[in-house]
């Protein structure tokens, strides 16, 4: 017996490993739970230390809290392999990538994104999707009714256009969010929906695209409900998607989105087609050229430090950020991440076609071309895909799951 394995059987017979086991999935989601809401709350104007709403006691709470959160999911990872729940190579390739990429690129919002994979992968999948959603249902209610009490700053970033933050550091925050919950309740409420459903997140979606003016994801939510609307009448609508040269296309998406990427930062010219695509796009096209000459590409990623994010810009100064998740994927964390999650989006739709849940399925590719202009992809704040991307990975055993018509998870 090896000492790995003494180590683990001690483990899964002391008291410690038994109450572990039997209380996982309540300890999951609640470590998920903290994990969520503390980054949300910790997202709000009160936390911009450069700005004039800085609240250092507010700042240092929520800090506490995101901290706990990570040292939690840390302990669960390492009480999983405890109790040998995690599967000898997948395990073994994510800890490597894991350890490369942060060791390459520095960055803590990719090894709190690597925490959040490896510890939520034993998690069932509809349990995760719910709690998912009862947090960011709680974050787009509770933030901007704050902002509106005056509890948390309702700060108008953007003058010319006058676009309110409702309470978030960044413009885009709630509308975005809004996108990823609006997918997210379509799907798990599914069987209850009615008319009264699309009135009302087609309400809630108009009014945010008042008060923040956020095009893109105006339109994607209004995609998103034409889409459920068209299944929820005629579901058979969507079968077209499990035509072979359909389902080729949807598996490669993410590989023919990034070569697209590459393509138009790497031949960008200011004048002509690409110079007013560039200008329907907002900019992004001339600021993917500009970091991917001046960063390139990397196996395993690199330091960078974006500028111009947050409340303290202003327009004129320095900016430079590549919204384009593939492109972001690939400057900041390499093209061996960038393979790997090319891994899981493919594991994600073969798991959607296996189900036969196609309005999941249509939901993701949305995700997809949505992340083609929106840096989410594998942010887990807004993306319970990726927070559930161990398990579409292998990483551990799965727990036993019913299939498609009755759980649609």
């Amino acid at each position: 017996m090896t000492v790995f394995e003494t180590l683990t059987e001690r483990f899964a017979d002391s008291g410690f490993g038994c109450f572990y086991r039997q209380y996982q999935v309540l300890i999951l989601c609640t470590v998920l739970a903290l994990f969520l809401g503390s980054s949300w709350l910790g997202n709000v104007m009160l936390i911009e230390s450069a700005s004039e709403y800085y609240n250092q006691i507010y700042d240092t709470v929520f800090l506490v809290l995101r901290y706990a959160s990570y040292a939690a999911m840390a302990l669960c990872i390492l009480c999983a392999l405890g109790l040998r729940q995690y599967r000898l190579w997948p395990f073994v390739i994510y800890l490597a990538v894991t350890g490369l990429v942060f060791f390459f690129s520095r960055s803590t919002e990719f090894m709190i994104l690597m925490l959040a994979v490896g510890s939520m992968a034993v998690l069932p999948r509809k349990t995760l999707f719910r709690v998912v959603l009862i947090i960011q249902t709680a974050t787009l209610t509770m933030i901007p009714l704050f902002a509106a009490l005056g509890l948390f700053p309702n700060v108008i970033m953007d003058t010319e256009r006058i676009r309110y933050s409702l309470g978030f550091t960044w413009v885009t925050s709630a509308p975005v969010l809004f996108v990823f919950a609006s997918m997210l309740f379509l799907h798990l409420e599914r069987k209850r929906l009615n008319g009264w459903i699309f009135v009302f997140l087609l309400q809630l979606a108009t009014a945010l695209f008042i008060l923040t003016d956020t095009k893109m994801a105006f339109f994607t939510t209004i995609f998103v409900l034409v889409i459920t609307l068209t299944w929820w009448q005629k579901p058979s609508w969507l079968d077209w998607l499990e035509n072979r040269w359909v389902k080729l296309v949807v598996l490669w998406l993410p590989v023919i989105l990034t070569i697209v990427a590459m393509l138009l930062a790497g031949l960008y010219q200011g004048a002509g087609f690409m110079g007013k695509l560039n200008d329907i796009l907002s900019g992004r096209l001339a600021n993917a050229a500009e970091a991917w000459q001046k960063y390139g590409l990397s196996f395993f990623g690199q330091s960078i430090v974006w500028a111009g994010q947050g409340i303290t810009y202003k327009p004129g100064m320095q900016y430079l950020y590549v919204d384009c998740s593939y492109l972001n994927i690939l400057l900041n964390y390499g093209l061996i991440f960038l393979l790997l999650v090319f891994s899981w989006c493919r594991q994600v739709v073969l798991d959607l076609y296996r189900r036969h849940d196609m309005l999941y399925l249509a939901f993701f590719v949305v995700i997809l071309l949505f992340s083609f202009v929106e840096v989410r992809l594998i942010n887990p704040l807004y993306n319970p895909f990726i927070l559930a991307g161990g398990s579409y990975i292998k990483l551990t055993e799965r727990r036993k799951e019913m299939l498609p018509n009755d759980i649609h998870s």
